[in-house]
């Protein structure tokens, strides 16, 4: 179940920075996350590493991006986005997403069988020319990034990424206390 929520939130946290100077670049911040989404949407991996800053895609090949997808799309189908709040500030982004998905093959968990399920996150957006980069693959691509550039997190309101599931059609937050059965 953790290497699920990890592949998960590896795909969903991918995203590009910017804090709000003016309205069309607050709209290029949140049009570059929605076109990374319907990439991921409609399976297009090799087109996603474009959107991976140059710092990114030398640390990984197109095909290993790629195949990390693959992966991830063999337990997840993901079926929409919501976009928040777009923070901006120079070459730097933040942009609020909920993404939501079901489990191709449901886990009980407490008694209740769970197919479906949400992850709140923001993703960090870096400007590369006049491209949206999306910077913030996984926890330790987020750390290199942040170390890298101290003031981001100064500048902008971060959060950890939430994640929840359905249950008994409520959303309900995926804590510790509950354990995976088998």
């Amino acid at each position: 179940m953790k290497r699920i929520l990890f592949l998960f939130v590896a795909v969903i946290v991918l995203s590009a920075p910017g804090a709000a100077q003016n309205n069309n670049q607050s709209k290029d911040a949140r049009a570059a996350v929605n076109r990374f989404f319907l990439l991921l949407k409609s399976r297009s991996y090799p087109a996603l590493y474009e959107f991976l800053p140059s710092d990114l895609q030398r640390q990984i090949t197109r095909e290993q991006l790629a195949l990390s997808l693959m992966r991830l799309d063999s337990f997840i189908l993901i079926e929409r986005m919501e976009v928040g709040r777009v923070q901006q500030h120079g070459d730097f982004a933040v942009v609020n997403t909920t993404i939501y998905g079901k489990l191709k093959k449901p886990v009980t968990v407490n008694g209740e069988q769970i197919n479906e399920g949400r992850v709140a996150a923001q993703q960090f957006l870096l400007r590369e020319g006049r491209q949206w980069k999306v910077v913030t693959a996984d926890n330790r691509t987020q750390s290199y990034f942040l170390k890298r550039n101290a003031e981001f997190g100064k500048q902008f309101q971060l959060a950890q990424p939430t994640f929840e599931f359905k249950q008994k059609d409520k959303w309900t937050a995926f804590g510790k206390p509950m354990k995976p059965q088998k």
